[in-house]
């Protein structure tokens, strides 16, 4: 067999594989979304008393409406892993988990958050199996008091829980300079877009 039919046998065994498991892009009624803000709000407001109500609602609508609209732009497909498969056939060019992390990350940032703050959840950190996420903490706490949300988890349908007891074991990463520079570029992108 030469290398291309190789090639596209491989992709048609992949496509097989996303039809036979059901692979499709995550759809939540409105009214799920709304009660799933509205629960995240109250997660956020509970992290501290100085956090702001009107923020922490704002904040959990875009953390949960938000990962479904790219869900949507990347083509994700469920279950996440297979999504991940997809994507390094070269069949879907986003949807891994950093991906996921430094959009929500770019649109949280738009929102230009003051009780709010947002930083790097990684588990298995150097392994084959590493696995990112974007954790909010009330303003100046420790990142082990914040909720980790994990948007790649259920392929754009948001998932989220207290750091230390989540599944992932996370550990909290400083991101170089010049990522923080795209990420604020991307939000900055984000933000001229109309609503």
């Amino acid at each position: 067999m030469s290398k291309s039919h190789h090639s596209l046998f491989t992709a048609l065994e992949i496509f097989l594989l996303a039809f036979a498991v059901g692979c499709t892009t995550v759809r939540v009624p409105e009214a799920r979304q709304k009660s799933e803000v509205i629960a995240l709000a109250e997660k956020f407001r509970s992290l501290s008393p100085q956090v702001d109500s009107a923020e922490a609602e704002r904040t959990a609508d875009a953390a949960i409406r938000y990962p479904l609209q790219l869900a949507r732009q990347y083509h994700a497909t469920r279950p996440a892993v297979v999504n991940n498969v997809l994507i390094n056939a070269g069949i879907h060019e986003r949807g891994l988990c950093f991906q996921w992390a430094d959009d929500l990350t770019a649109k949280l940032m738009t929102l230009h958050l003051r009780t709010l703050e947002l930083h790097r959840g990684v588990a298995k950190l150097g392994t084959k199996h590493e696995h990112s996420c974007v954790v909010v903490t009330a303003s100046g706490r420790n990142f082990t008091n914040g909720l980790a949300l994990d948007a790649w988890r259920y392929a754009g349908r948001l998932h989220w829980s207290s750091v230390l007891t989540d599944e992932y074991a996370w550990q909290e990463v400083d991101l170089i300079p010049s990522y923080q520079a795209e990420l604020r570029a991307a939000a900055e992108k984000l933000a001229a877009q109309p609503q």
